[in-house]
């Protein structure tokens, strides 16, 4: 896909336009993430206790400190450049403050609660609608269509809403070395591509920036860990997957609002079935971490068992390329028929058919065997 969205860009005439900018986020992003790694301070080094560590080995956990700086810096350079969208890039970032700020400030002092953040990730919400205009007015649902057109403050709490839980639903699928940080390249790669498609200059450049800072942070990140996203960079990249879908949405009608929904279904999903399960399967609080995720019980009845040999800080990266498989099953249908709403809810439907019935299938000791080979 990247290759596909370069040689769209080239055609177009702009590739040699962008690439300045792709390349501060990169290399901004990286020199952090190393500067990060080298500053042994115990302040911002990952706990290795709690139900959902999987790693044995201390590593900061500030690695969105540095993807988040890093588009500050795209977006000085935007505005230096005289980029007629620059204003709003800075806006998504002043958009981001209070989200980024609510993990962040959890990374450093491991006592921000999950109520908190998700309150965080609220006001941004909030904050998004009112800089950008990016309250929904359309979920290709009708009837509620016509409640969120009508209700200003309807729309705007439901926007806010859903750019919480999205929030969160990547922090919780952020386990693994390159879990959540490679489902987000493949979901800001295909949000880049349907925006050439419709020719959103700015969201196009917006989501190949947020491509190239997190690969700065992927290459010290995966597969040996050197440092994780922690809260500040989980919620980040969350509301930013989440915001780049409703603008998508809002200003291209062309544009089905199940787009993003299937784009994003696996982390959401993950967080729906996570709350039934934890409220009426288990009796427990949402809110209380446990460790049998999807990704937890990969590693835990797959990936532990047919790798024993190998260094659990190697063994810990062979997680995620399950994960990944998983994330395109849904990719490939939702760039492919980003326009068709029927289609979309097929097959977030059938995805959700598919997980439910792949994690029972786990829990049983039941692995599918193309899993287990």
């Amino acid at each position: 896909m990247i290759s596909q969205i370069y040689g769209i860009i080239e055609k177009s005439g702009d590739f040699g336009g962008i690439m300045p900018y792709l390349l501060i986020a990169f290399i901004s992003s990286f020199l952090l993430c190393l500067f990060l790694v080298k500053l042994k301070h115990k302040s911002h080094l990952d706990s290795l206790s709690g139900v959902q560590k999987f790693h044995s080995w201390h590593a900061p956990r500030t690695g969105g400190l540095a993807i988040f700086l890093s588009l500050i810096f795209a977006g000085i350079a935007f505005f230096i450049a005289g980029k007629d969208f620059s204003d709003k890039f800075i806006l998504v970032i002043i958009s981001c403050v209070p989200v980024f700020s609510g993990g962040f400030i959890e990374d450093i002092t491991k006592k921000v609660s999950s109520k908190i953040r998700l309150l965080s990730a609220f006001l941004s919400g909030i904050l998004a609608c009112f800089l950008l205009d990016a309250n929904l007015l359309r979920v290709d649902i009708p009837y509620f269509d016509d409640v969120l057109k009508s209700s200003f403050i309807f729309s705007l709490l439901f926007t806010s809403f859903a750019l919480a839980g999205v929030s969160n639903a990547i922090n919780i699928i952020d386990g693994f070395n390159g879990l959540a940080s490679g489902v987000s390249i493949i979901v800001f790669l295909s949000y880049a591509y349907v925006s050439f498609l419709v020719g959103d200059s700015f969201l196009l450049y917006l989501n190949l920036c947020i491509f190239a800072s997190l690969m700065g942070f992927f290459l010290w990140n995966y597969p040996f860990g050197k440092i994780f996203l922690g809260d500040g960079g989980a919620y980040t990249l969350g509301f930013l997957a989440g915001l780049n879908g409703i603008l998508l949405v809002k200003y291209h009608t062309q544009v089905s609002a199940w787009f993003p929904f299937l784009l994003l279904i696996y982390p959401i999903w993950e967080t729906v079935f996570s709350i039934w399960r934890k409220k009426y399967a288990r009796g427990l609080s949402p809110f209380k971490p446990d460790s049998i995720h999807l990704h937890m019980l990969i590693y835990k009845r797959i990936v532990r068992p047919k790798f024993r040999k190998i260094k659990k800080r190697l063994r810990n990266s062979l997680t995620s390329p399950y994960l990944w498989i998983v994330q395109i099953l849904c990719t490939i249908p939702a760039v492919l028929f980003w326009r068709n709403t029927t289609v979309l809810i097929g097959f977030c439907i059938a995805f959700a058919l598919f997980y439910v019935w792949l994690y029972f299938k786990i829990v049983k000791f039941k692995t599918p065997k193309i899993l287990r080979f």
